[in-house]
């Protein structure tokens, strides 16, 4: 009877420590996904210019129809991936992180994961549901056009989350044994996402999400 008990209690404790590396790795896996599949993007023809004019629309609809599905399976993918991400740094700083600081990194993330994916999903949907019909692709490319700036905007708004959640998260994590000079340039980092729409605020971000990540993952055996 005591050697069954002692097997069980083994049994759910093994089961629970690998719950919490899974957890664990989760976070990680989640913001490295998130850096990888933008970057992949960003140097494949997915990141041509889709134009200026419903004309210019309708031609690159037409000659990315497979990368328009992709961007579009990445955009909903990163509601998957920044939320984890999100979860998993807001978990691991709560330790050494005050309230408010917890609370920003926890909005912050909700928030820039919602805008980036929808900025994605906002500009790809229209282009993978482009109609075969000449007239009608024109008028739903007129359309694009003048609802992309929307697009543009939820883009800057998920920079400015992106440094709510950054800036805090870089002061708790000192505090909780990262290098001072590593988490100054995780603020400096933080900051210049407010100038995601110039594109240099998006470099920033990217690459703090991918230290960040590294960071857990190495972390974890801490």
């Amino acid at each position: 009877m005591t050697t069954t008990l002692d097997t069980r209690i083994a049994a759910v404790g093994r089961s629970e420590g690998s719950r919490t590396v899974w957890g664990r790795l989760l976070g990680p896996i989640g913001g490295l996904g998130l850096v990888a599949g933008l970057i992949a993007l960003m140097v494949s023809p997915a990141g041509d210019d889709t134009g200026e004019t419903p004309a210019e629309v309708v031609a690159y609809a037409t000659s990315h129809e497979s990368w328009n599905v992709a961007i579009l399976l990445f955009g909903l993918a990163s509601v998957a991936l920044g939320g984890l991400f999100t979860a998993g740094l807001y978990t691991r700083l709560r330790p050494v992180a005050t309230e408010t600081e917890s609370v920003l990194v926890l909005i912050g993330g909700i928030v820039f994961t919602l805008c980036f994916a929808l900025c994605w999903i906002l500009w790809m949907a229209p282009l993978v549901d482009m109609p075969d019909e000449p007239a009608r692709a024109i008028a739903q490319a007129e359309a694009y056009l003048g609802y992309d700036d929307v697009g543009w905007f939820l883009l800057g708004t998920a920079g400015v989350a992106a440094a709510l959640m950054i800036v805090p998260a870089s002061l708790a994590a000192m505090r909780g044994g990262l290098p001072a000079w590593l988490g100054w340039l995780g603020v400096v980092a933080g900051i210049a996402s407010l100038g995601t729409v110039a594109f240099l605020g998006m470099f920033a971000w990217v690459a703090w999400i991918a230290v960040a990540s590294i960071t857990l993952l190495v972390a974890r055996r801490g």
